[in-house]
């Protein structure tokens, strides 16, 4: 389904960033897909969908999944790696599109995220199989597929929970939002609210008490929205790091490999490495405002 864009959006004159241009930061995880911005903008030209994107993201996603199951050479393995990098593109191109064009909605943006949910479980599926087919013990495969799992949703909502503070603290509107229950949704909407609450919810709230436990380590207010916080969430340095526990860091981990030949190995670097990453950013958070505050003390 196409639909012409309305009249009034330019590419020239409008924005498909999420924030102004004084409050941009360097974003990691689309380092992989350096080129997106030329994508976004031919498809706007082409007046496509940003429920289209979406579809696509998804679509392709499951594909990769198959292939990983599936591939037997290594160019079996090289189209799963297509299909990744195709999903990450896609996926970083529908909100976009949906931002450029003014056209946002919260049944997209549940799709997105919903649908960014059942990719990421059946890659890692596919990777824990390939793990079994190789020979590994049944428990140690399903153990680390279990915690590839959690440190994966974790790490990403962890990033979106600062992200959106970030963003809050800009000004600027998104359809995504710190808490996503809503008595105001209705039909499919409300339907998708519910698992996205269901699957998700449990892990921004158990997110948000962690930040705010740390917050009040470092001797902050625990509550997230007191303009004592404003520091610790506008921290732009800390933001760049963040950006690299985004699915699109998870996806490129996994292109690399099934370049390499060994899907399974995407499970024990999201465990070990990506969380060893996100304890570095914690730490650093920990003393930087640590000092930041004993400075300001003294």
């Amino acid at each position: 389904m196409t639909l012409p864009a309305p009249e009034s959006v330019s590419p020239e004159t409008d924005s498909p960033h999420k924030l102004p241009p004084e409050r941009r930061y360097f974003n990691i995880s689309v380092l992989w897909i350096f080129y997106y911005d030329r994508v976004i903008l031919a498809l706007y030209r082409l007046r496509v969908r940003h429920e289209v994107v979406t579809v696509a993201s998804i679509g392709s996603g499951l594909a990769a999944a198959y292939m990983i199951v599936h591939a037997r050479t290594m160019s079996g393995f090289l189209l799963a790696a297509l299909l990744v990098h195709a999903k990450d593109l896609f996926d970083a191109c529908d909100g976009a599109l949906a931002r450029l064009t003014g056209t946002g909605h919260r049944l997209g943006r549940f799709m997105d995220t919903i649908g960014d949910g059942v990719v990421f479980t059946a890659w890692i599926a596919a990777a824990a199989y390939r793990g079994v087919a190789a020979g590994m013990s049944l428990p140690v495969t399903l153990s680390f597929g279990a915690a590839a799992w959690l440190s994966l949703f974790l790490q990403c909502s962890y990033f979106n929970y600062h992200q959106l503070h970030y963003v809050r603290r800009s000004g600027a509107s998104l359809t995504s939002r710190l808490d996503e229950r809503a008595e105001t949704d209705r039909g499919i909407v409300a339907v998708l609210a519910r698992v996205y609450d269901l699957w998700f919810g449990w892990q921004d709230r158990m997110i948000a008490r962690f930040d705010g436990w740390q917050r009040q380590r470092v001797g902050l207010p625990g509550d997230p929205l007191h303009s004592s916080n404003d520091a610790w969430f506008d921290h732009r340095n800390l933001m760049v790091a963040n950006s690299a526990l985004c699915f699109g860091t998870h996806a490129f981990v996994l292109i690399v490999c099934l370049v390499a030949g060994s899907p399974f190995w995407f499970l024990p670097l999201v465990v070990v490495a990506m969380n060893l990453y996100w304890v570095a950013i914690l730490l650093t958070r920990a003393v930087t405002f640590r000092r930041g505050l004993a400075v300001s003390v003294a």
